[in-house]
């Protein structure tokens, strides 16, 4: 690749995660370019955005016009599954990335209202509640999973 190609592709990478960050950053009184005001973006919606901006811009620096589009799709998924409504990363639930969620935090309080030691009410079904969650199944007769299913939350009294 010669200078004038490096500094092409610099300048459009460059300039397009400005203009992704800048139209992700949204402003409440948008406006369309027919000039008709339309509601401002959800923070899903600017994952979205982002995600896809910048893979974009990395497929077309490591693969050209096609990694861009490959890029693109792959980022805007990414963007789009891996953030709640609000646009914040979520963890997904499995072993090395517990969820964390208000019901997670309703079945912590409970289970340590019932004298079950599920440690600190913070929404991480870590370990110390999938313990408090198999000792509360064991004295209910339940399956022994650690795992917050509806029998389980049904017994503590916890809605989904």
């Amino acid at each position: 690749m010669n200078m004038k190609q490096v500094t092409r592709s610099a300048t459009a990478a460059a300039l397009a995660l400005m203009m992704s960050a800048t139209y992700a950053a949204g402003d409440s009184n948008s406006s369309s370019t027919d000039g008709t005001s339309t509601k401002p973006m959800t923070g899903k919606q600017k994952a979205t955005a982002i995600g896809a901006t910048t893979g974009a811009v990395a497929g077309a620096v490591v693969g050209g016009p096609v990694g861009a589009v490959v890029g693109a799709g792959i980022g805007g998924y990414v963007g789009h599954e891996g953030t709640d409504a609000n646009g914040k990363p979520t963890a997904k639930s499995s072993p090395s990335a517990p969820m964390a969620d208000d019901t997670v935090r309703n079945a912590q309080a409970a289970l340590n209202d019932k004298g079950y030691d599920a440690g600190t009410v913070d929404g991480q079904l870590g370990p110390v509640t999938r313990a408090a969650v198999r000792r509360f199944q064991a004295d209910q007769g339940l399956a022994q999973s650690g795992s917050l299913d509806g029998a389980t939350l049904a017994a503590l009294g916890v809605d989904k």
